[in-house]
């Protein structure tokens, strides 16, 4: 059985990869607050080294493998994602020169299949629906003796993704609650870890895409469901089950998950851009488009201090306008407030 990671494994991976992954700034808005019910303080892991936070975990796997003796310039390494993992793991390869050979979907967004393969690491494509992309990395594996990091579903992956909070309460103190993005459940693992040590009566909070909540029913059932190939905008939340790793950690200091429309997911893109001026991808919008329901369903108090962990903006531009194009009611009540 894996160990559970820690708080001391997260300030663990905070110390090892400071040299090679940025501290992101926090921002915020006064009519995103009047519009949320809610103070919010938003990490912008957007705009982190490869678009996302996946950088953070990838560094701290791969580092203290190479601290154990598993991986270096000789004996690399296999993964799976489809995307941001993957191109967090390509960085990693050019930074630390260690191969890394990397299985993606056929359906992967093209500008993360191109962003990957930039950095000259080996791509191959899987088609979701027939091949089991888990088998395959392990065959490749043992032909090649290669480690093998997997995208959420490993500690010291969760224990670098938890950094992220860590930096973002260290800079702005209390939080009241955390809402975060759920795909695999690598990022809101880690990231309960980190707040529930400096926050012990903090809530953490998951959002999911409604069709797209094996997490939720993770949690319900109290045993890992496995879900249909999801159907959402959120690319990077197109994970039919969790893990027991991440869904046992998150059984421990998560207190709900909650899902959001693709429409919300629009909604809060619309909102990131116009208010905060900043590019963000639909799964990294996640966390932001379900606090308007947790303040109306009386999970987060309204006035509450609220962290949310922007986590990825890596979208193609054509995406990301038709995505943000069409009329929304809540930038038209900002815009009334405004005059």
């Amino acid at each position: 059985m894996t160990d559970l990671p820690t708080f001391e494994d997260v300030a663990a991976a905070a110390a090892r990869i400071k040299p090679y992954t940025h501290e992101t700034r926090v921002v915020g808005s006064r009519l995103l607050n009047r519009y949320l019910g809610v103070e919010v303080l938003i990490k912008c892991e957007n705009q982190q080294r490869a678009g996302s936070f996946k950088s953070r975990g990838a560094f701290n796997a791969v580092l203290a493998r190479a601290e154990r003796g598993l991986v270096s310039k000789d004996r690399g390494i296999v993964t799976f994602s489809s995307g941001n993992h993957a191109q967090a793991m390509a960085l990693v390869s050019y930074q630390l020169e260690i191969p890394v050979v990397v299985f993606m979907p056929t359906d992967a967004p093209k500008v993360k299949v191109d962003m990957t393969k930039s950095y000259g690491v080996e791509v191959r494509m899987y088609n979701p629906e027939t091949d089991n992309r888990i088998e395959m990395a392990q065959q490749l594996a043992a032909e090649r003796d290669l480690e093998i990091i997997p995208s959420f579903d490993d500690p010291d992956i969760i224990a670098g993704q938890g950094t992220a909070i860590m930096e973002l309460i260290r800079e702005v103190g209390h939080l009241d609650d955390v809402v975060l993005p759920v795909g695999g459940g690598g990022l809101i693992s880690g990231s309960a870890l980190a707040s529930k040590v400096f926050n012990p009566n903090a809530h953490v909070w998951g959002v999911e895409p409604e069709n797209a909540n094996d997490a939720q029913q993770s949690l319900a059932k109290g045993e890992v469901v496995t879900i249909p190939a999801p159907t959402t905008i959120a690319d990077g939340a197109r994970v039919r089950h969790i893990s027991e790793l991440t869904l046992e950690l998150m059984q421990k200091r998560v207190d709900g998950i909650i899902t959001v429309s693709d429409d919300e997911i629009f909604t809060a893109m619309k909102l990131v851009a116009d208010r905060l001026k900043l590019v963000a991808e639909p799964t990294g919008v996640l966390g932001l488009a379900g606090i308007k329901n947790l303040v109306a369903s009386g999970q987060i108090e309204r006035g509450s201090r609220v962290g949310v962990v922007l986590s990825g903006g890596n979208v193609d531009l054509d995406t990301f306008a038709s995505c943000i194009s069409k009329p929304d009611d809540a930038l038209a009540q900002m815009q009334a407030w405004k005059q």
